[in-house]
């Protein structure tokens, strides 16, 4: 799919930035983090996804946006709840915040109007805090500052991390592929391959089906149950968490990269992209405003962005402190 001129904002003179029109162009920035994802993927793979997910995005624009100046950032690495193995760097939630912001309101003060955050790790308490910086500076300096996997996942009626009911109809897959896979399997080996094959270990075809289920069935334990809605469910979402994230401790990935292929890395992308440019269509037209780009649990997200909140939750978790 062909794509409007995306420009790199450190590659390009002074010269070529005065005559951009700041009103009509877009921003765009991947915040994610650095992070293991199985021993087959590289440990940027979701700044590499966020940056795909951003330029899908893009080329999915109807022809009314496609003459606007893109206008593309470096990446941001600070990002919180990565697995905790060596080789990932994991960030406060308060930092997230806080670089955006100040990343957000810089842009505003030179005319920019609107600034688009992309991603692709699944922690409630990174893209949270990337939604909570883009409320901040959106209100304070009147733009549209927005994060573009929760502007995604508005269109897309997700259900946890996994991606079956969104993805599972695209040939040479079913649902049952999806089923735990949320963390370097099937969906990110996939996209990496049509993205960056060239950084991609090719032993990945031959990695077996991991996931916390099996993981646990392993060691005699039993599944946490599925957790239901709103804060009544913030018992069983913690158990569900800390199984999650002890069996990170142990394993790298979680689902079947070896099923992996470029071909279902495209329709993902297009699926996933096609979807974030619907929405952001709608932004763009004013049709929707900044405060209807936030994810489904934007309405609980003091348990996420709340300093209290996440130190309580990190004890009850026993979060690993080895990253």
């Amino acid at each position: 799919m062909t794509s409007p001129e995306i420009l790199r904002w450190e590659t390009i003179t002074k010269k070529r930035f005065d005559e951009i029109d700041r009103a009509r162009a877009i921003v765009l920035v991947t915040c994610s983090p650095l992070e293991v994802h199985g021993p087959h993927l590289p440990l940027g793979a979701d700044l590499l996804e966020g940056e795909g997910l951003s330029e899908r995005m893009v080329a999915h624009l109807p022809e009314a946006h496609r003459d606007r100046t893109f206008l593309k950032l470096p990446f941001i690495y600070a990002a919180s709840d990565p697995v905790p193995q060596p080789g990932s760097l994991r960030f406060r939630v308060s930092t997230i915040i806080a670089v955006l912001e100040d990343l957000g309101r810089s842009l505003a003060a030179q005319g920019f109007k609107n600034v688009v955050v992309s991603n692709f790790h699944g922690s409630p308490r990174h893209f949270v805090a990337i939604e909570a910086a883009c409320d901040k500076v959106s209100k304070a300096c009147g733009i549209n500052m927005v994060g573009l996997f929760s502007l995604m996942l508005t269109r897309l009626e997700v259900e946890g991390s996994e991606l079956g009911h969104v993805l599972g109809h695209v040939p040479g897959v079913t649902p049952e592929d999806f089923v735990g896979d949320t963390h370097g399997g099937l969906v990110e080996t996939s996209q990496l391959l049509a993205l960056h094959p060239e950084l991609i270990d090719p032993d990945y075809k031959d990695l077996p089906r991991r996931d916390v289920d099996r993981w646990l069935a392993e060691k005699g334990e039993t599944k946490p149950d599925k957790p239901g809605a709103g804060l009544a469910a913030l018992p069983q979402m913690l158990k569900s968490f800390k199984a999650g994230l002890h069996y990170f401790v142990e394993e790298t990935y979680s689902g079947q990269p070896g099923k992996a292929s470029p071909e279902l890395g495209e329709a993902f992308l297009d699926i996933l992209g096609g979807k974030a440019a619907e929405a952001m269509t709608d932004l763009l037209d004013g049709k929707i405003s900044a405060e209807d780009c936030h994810s489904p649990v934007w309405k609980i997200r003091h348990l996420f962005v709340n300093e209290t909140a996440i130190r309580t939750s990190n004890w009850i978790l026993k979060y690993p402190e080895n990253v």
